[in-house]
C-alpha cells in the first residue's frame, strides 16, 4: 500500500512539474511580442503587409525604400501637402520616419493609441510632390 501511495505522489509531482513548465514557456513567448508590418516605399507608391491596425497592439514597422529618391513615412489623417505647416503635420502624425534613403531600411516600434479610431488614417509621404503623385495608402484602425 505504501508503494502505491508513493507511486501516486511521484506521478502527481511529475504532472505538476510538466504542466508548470508548459505554462512558463507559453507566457514567455507572448510577452513583448510585436506584429511585424513590412512597408515598401517606391516612386511614387506605398505598399504594406497590413492595412488594418489595432489600438493597443505593439507593431514593429520595417520600412524599405525601393525607389530612387528619398522618401518619408507618416501615419496620420489624410491631408494634402500645403494644407497646414509641416510642423503641425508632424504633431498630428502617429508615426513619422524621415529621410529614408533609396535602398535603405528603417524600423520603428509603435503602439497605436486608442484615439486613432476617431477618423480615417493613411500611410503617406509628404515630401514636396510625393503625396500628390500618389504616395498614400489608406489604413483602418479597429
Amino acid at each position: 500500500m505504501c508503494k502505491r501511495v508513493l507511486q501516486n505522489m511521484i506521478g502527481m509531482l511529475l504532472l505538476v512539474l510538466v504542466s508548470s513548465c508548459g505554462a512558463t514557456g507559453a507566457s514567455t513567448q507572448s510577452v513583448g511580442s510585436k506584429a511585424d508590418v513590412q512597408i515598401r516605399l517606391a516612386d511614387f507608391s506605398i505598399a504594406s503587409s497590413r492595412t488594418t491596425l489595432t489600438p493597443g497592439v505593439p507593431y514593429h514597422l520595417v520600412v524599405t525604400n525601393a525607389g530612387t529618391t528619398v522618401h518619408e513615412l507618416m501615419l496620420m489623417p489624410p491631408m494634402a501637402m500645403g494644407s497646414m505647416p509641416m510642423d503641425q503635420m508632424d504633431k498630428l502624425a502617429i508615426v513619422a520616419i524621415s529621410n529614408v534613403a533609396p535602398g535603405t531600411t528603417k524600423t520603428l516600434d509603435v503602439t497605436i493609441p486608442s484615439s486613432a479610431t476617431t477618423g480615417p488614417l493613411e500611410f503617406s509621404c509628404h515630401l514636396p510632390g510625393h503625396y500628390e503623385a500618389g504616395m498614400k495608402l489608406a489604413v483602418s484602425v479597429q
